[in-house]
C-alpha cells in the first residue's frame, strides 16, 4: 500500500514536470532568438552616442542630486543608456558568449569613468555641495535596493525579450545604476570615501543583480538552451552564490537602518520627559551611531526651567530601553513663560538658519562636536549684551543666529552694531543678530535739498539691514509732517524726496508700497520727517 502510494505521488509530479517544460518550451517557441540576440549586441556596443548620451545621463543626475530634487534626476534617466550593455552582459551569460561579454565589460567600464569623471568635475566646480537627502539615500545601500534591481532586471530582460517598452524599462534600470555613479563622483570630490565606497557598492549591486537576473529570464525563454546540464548547473550555482553574497551585507545594512528608525522615533517621542510643562519643545535634534561607542544625541530645547539632570535622566532611560550607551548632549534655551509660545517657536523658525537647520536634521550621522568648538560656543554666549529669545547654534559648522527678545534698551543700530562686533571678536565663526520688531530710525535729508543727510545714510543702512534680518522683501515709505500744500515748492521738495527714498529701497532689491502721509503738527512747522516700515 505505501509503495502504491508514494508511486502516485511520483507519478503526478512528473506529470507536472512534463507540464512544465512544455509551457517553457511554448514561450520559447513564441521568440526569435536570433533577432533578439542581434539587437541585444547593437545596443549594447561602444559608440560616439552611448559616450555623449553617458556624460550628459551623469551631468543631469548630479544636478539632481545637489539640488534634492528627483524630477531631474529622473530626467537623467531618460536619455541613459546604460540599459544596453548591461543587457548584454546578461546575454552573454547566457548564451556563453565571451566575445560579447568581454565587449559589454568594455562599455560599461568606459561608462562608468565617464559617469564618475562628470560628477567630480561639476563637484568641484559647484557652489553646492552639502550632501543633500538624494545623495545620502545611495550611500547605504541595503536589501531593498537588491530587490528594486531585480525587479529592474526582470523587466528589462521581458521587453527586450518581446521587443516591447524598452525605453520606459531603460528609465527604471537607470535609476538603479546612475545616481550611484553620480554620487561617488560626488563623494570623490568632496574628499568623502566612505560616499564615494557606498555609492560604489550601491552600483556594484545593481549591475550585478540586474545583469544575473536577466541571465535567468533570458534562460526561461530558451536563450542558450542547447548547453549541457554541466553548463546549466554551474550558472546556477554562480547565481546564487553571487546572491547569496550580496544579500548578507546588504541584509545587515537594512537591520541597522531599522534599528536607527526605531532609535530616532523613541529618542524624539520622548525628548521631553524631564521637563513638566506644556510649554518645553524641541529646536534641534540630531542623533549619529558611532561604531563602537555609544550613540551621541545632540539637542536644543525651549523650556521655561532648565533641568541641570537633564541629559543624564534621558541618557538612563535611553540606555535602559535599548540595552547601549547613549551620550545626550541636551542645550536649554530659557525663554519667558509669559510670552506667547507659538509666535516664540515661528521666530525661531523663521531665523535665517532653520533651512539649514531643516538640512542637517534629514543627515543620517552627524559627527560629535569637539571641545574647543563647544567652548568658543559658550564664549559667544557670554559675550551677548542682550537678551535671547532664541538661538540656533551649528557649533560644527561655526554658525550661530541670535534672536533678541523685545526690549526698549536698544535700537536697531545698537543691534547691528553688536553683530559687527561679535563678528570681530568671533571671526572664525558667521553670526548674526536678528532684532525685535520695533520702529525703525528717522531718515533725515539735508536742508532743502534732495539727498540725504549723513546721518540720514546711517538711519538707511541700518533699517536695510533690519530688513535683510526679518527677511522683509516689501516696505513702506512712513512720512511724518505737518500738512504740505498740493501745489508749491514743498509739495515739490516732498515728492522728490520720496522719489529719491523709493530709489534708494528698489536699488536694494526691495518693494516699495504706496507712501503713507501721517499728518502731525500745524502748518509750517519744521518737517517732513521719513521712516520705513516692514510690510507683510
Amino acid at each position: 500500500m505505501p509503495k502504491q502510494m508514494f508511486g502516485g505521488v511520483n507519478d503526478r509530479a512528473a506529470k507536472e514536470t512534463r507540464r512544465a517544460r512544455l509551457w517553457l518550451r511554448s514561450l520559447a517557441r513564441r521568440i526569435d532568438h536570433e533577432e533578439v540576440v542581434e539587437h541585444v549586441h547593437e545596443e549594447g556596443r561602444m559608440s560616439g552616442r552611448y559616450i555623449f548620451m553617458i556624460i550628459i545621463s551623469g551631468a543631469i543626475a548630479t544636478l539632481g542630486l545637489l539640488l534634492s530634487s528627483p524630477a531631474v534626476v529622473i530626467g537623467a534617466m531618460l536619455v541613459s543608456p546604460l540599459m544596453g550593455p548591461i543587457i548584454l552582459m546578461g546575454f552573454s551569460l547566457s548564451i556563453l558568449e565571451v566575445a560579447a561579454l568581454r565587449q559589454s565589460i568594455v562599455t560599461l567600464t568606459v561608462g562608468v569613468f565617464a559617469a564618475i569623471a562628470v560628477a567630480y568635475l561639476i563637484t568641484e566646480f559647484s557652489p553646492l555641495t552639502e550632501p543633500t537627502r538624494e545623495i545620502i539615500a545611495r550611500t547605504r545601500p541595503n536589501l531593498l535596493d537588491l530587490l528594486v534591481a531585480v525587479f529592474s532586471g526582470l523587466a528589462g530582460g521581458y521587453a527586450v525579450i518581446h521587443r516591447k517598452g524598452e525605453t520606459i524599462v531603460g528609465v527604471a534600470i537607470a535609476t538603479a545604476l546612475m545616481p550611484p555613479l553620480a554620487v561617488c563622483g560626488y563623494g570623490l570630490a568632496i574628499g568623502s570615501l566612505a560616499y564615494a565606497g557606498g555609492a560604489f557598492f550601491l552600483f556594484m549591486t545593481n549591475l550585478l543583480a540586474i545583469a544575473l537576473t536577466v541571465t535567468v529570464l533570458s534562460r526561461i525563454y530558451g536563450f542558450g538552451a542547447e548547453h549541457s546540464p554541466r553548463h546549466t548547473l554551474m550558472q546556477t550555482l554562480f547565481i546564487v552564490v553571487v546572491f547569496a553574497g550580496l544579500s548578507v551585507p546588504l541584509g545587515f545594512t537594512l537591520r541597522d537602518i531599522a534599528y536607527e528608525a526605531t532609535v530616532t522615533n523613541h529618542v524624539r517621542a520622548n525628548m521631553l520627559e524631564p521637563f513638566d510643562d506644556d510649554i518645553t519643545r524641541i529646536g534641534d535634534l540630531n542623533i549619529s551611531f558611532p561604531a563602537g561607542r555609544d550613540i551621541q544625541v545632540e539637542a536644543t530645547v525651549f523650556t521655561i526651567d532648565r533641568n541641570p539632570n537633564a541629559g543624564r535622566q534621558l541618557a538612563e532611560s535611553f540606555s535602559s530601553r535599548f540595552g547601549r550607551g547613549f551620550a545626550v548632549n541636551l542645550n536649554q534655551v530659557l525663554i519667558d513663560e509669559e510670552s506667547n509660545t507659538e509666535d516664540i517657536l515661528r521666530r525661531a523658525d523663521s531665523s535665517l538658519a532653520a533651512p539649514l537647520r531643516e538640512e542637517i536634521s534629514r543627515l543620517e550621522q552627524i559627527a560629535t562636536s569637539s571641545v574647543a568648538a563647544r567652548q568658543r560656543e559658550a564664549d559667544i554666549r557670554s559675550s551677548l549684551a542682550f537678551p535671547v529669545l532664541a538661538a540656533d547654534i551649528e557649533a560644527e559648522a561655526r554658525r550661530a543666529t541670535f534672536i533678541a527678545e523685545p526690549s526698549d534698551d536698544f535700537s536697531v543700530a545698537a543691534y547691528r552694531a553688536m553683530e559687527t562686533r561679535l563678528a570681530e571678536n568671533f571671526a572664525d565663526w558667521q553670526l548674526q543678530v536678528v532684532p525685535p520688531v520695533v520702529r525703525l530710525p528717522e531718515i533725515g535729508f539735508i536742508a532743502a535739498g534732495e539727498a540725504l543727510a549723513e546721518e540720514g545714510e546711517t538711519a538707511l543702512t541700518n533699517s536695510l539691514w533690519a530688513f535683510e534680518r526679518w527677511g522683509t522683501g516689501r516696505v513702506e515709505i512712513v512720512v511724518r509732517g505737518p500738512r504740505v500744500p498740493a501745489t508749491g515748492t514743498q509739495a515739490d521738495l516732498l515728492a522728490a524726496r520720496l522719489d529719491v527714498l523709493r530709489q534708494r529701497l528698489e536699488d536694494e532689491g526691495l518693494s516699495v508700497e504706496t507712501s503713507r502721509l501721517v499728518q502731525e503738527g500745524e502748518p509750517g512747522a519744521s518737517g517732513p520727517v521719513f521712516s520705513l516700515r516692514p510690510v507683510g
